[in-house]
């Protein structure tokens, strides 16, 4: 698993020593334990190099069908694309970072600005804010400082202006982010629940800042809120 996590993208191609390093593992370990995973499809030798191997992508798209919050909310992330022509998504929480588990794409071919299954840091971003807000205090304190431990990047974070902001999320029912992750991208998300009322999701519409205008937020908005409103029905909340 270490071996395996140490890869920070698919396109990566890592040489044994590389490995070693950053898995802190000797040498022979490596060569040894990247051998059983290459038979096993897990990874792929690419001449002296390691790559990520197709095995993990069947397993990962197996583990995906098996999250119902995908499935149902599929059909409203089409709807909202067609609604607003950008880039529907949904957002989930994974321990202290947060993943994209579904993309519906802009008719303009706008490609998505994060890969599916990508971790990313849940105290940044309109979809983070969401799957914190409702959170326990102390659950949100937790995870906020684990996901700062892990994606330090960023402004300068100020913790009770931030909770000032999941109290307007809260009592808005939505959340806008404008270029915290990425210069000149926006996000509009709003909560969808499950049926033992708890947050399940954040349905997120993502586009360029420069489209996304307070005109068209205001339009939009209440968009982003009936798919997260559909697809939480369709996971049995009466929220």
């Amino acid at each position: 698993m270490a071996i395996l996590l140490s890869f920070t993208s698919g396109n990566e191609a890592l040489l044994p020593q590389e490995l070693a390093a950053r898995t802190g593992m000797p040498l022979p370990t490596i060569y040894r334990l990247a051998q059983a995973l290459s038979e096993h499809g897990m990874l792929m030798k690419d001449g002296i190099r390691f790559r990520l191997g197709i095995t993990l992508a069947r397993l990962g798209m197996m583990a995906i069908e098996g999250v119902d919050v995908r499935q149902k909310a599929r059909p409203h992330l089409e709807w909202l694309t067609a609604q607003t022509e950008e880039n529907a998504e949904l957002h989930i929480r994974h321990e202290s970072s947060r993943l994209v588990l579904e993309v519906v794409s802009s008719p303009h071919n706008l490609r998505p600005f994060t890969d599916v299954g990508t971790p990313l840091p849940l105290h940044q971003g309109a979809a983070g804010k969401v799957l914190l807000a409702w959170l326990p205090e102390n659950e949100r304190t937790s995870l906020i400082a684990g996901s700062r431990a892990r994606f330090p990047e960023g402004a300068p974070f100020d913790e009770q202006r931030y909770e000032e902001e999941l109290s307007r999320v809260r009592d808005y029912g939505w959340s806008f982010s404008d270029g915290e992750r990425f210069s000149g991208v926006s996000a509009l998300a709003a909560p969808i629940w499950n049926a033992g009322g708890h947050i399940a999701g954040a349905m997120t519409l993502v586009a360029p800042s420069a489209r996304l205008t307070a005109e068209k937020r205001k339009r939009f908005v209440p968009l982003v809120q009936e798919a997260a409103r559909r697809t939480s029905h369709d996971l049995g909340s009466a929220q």
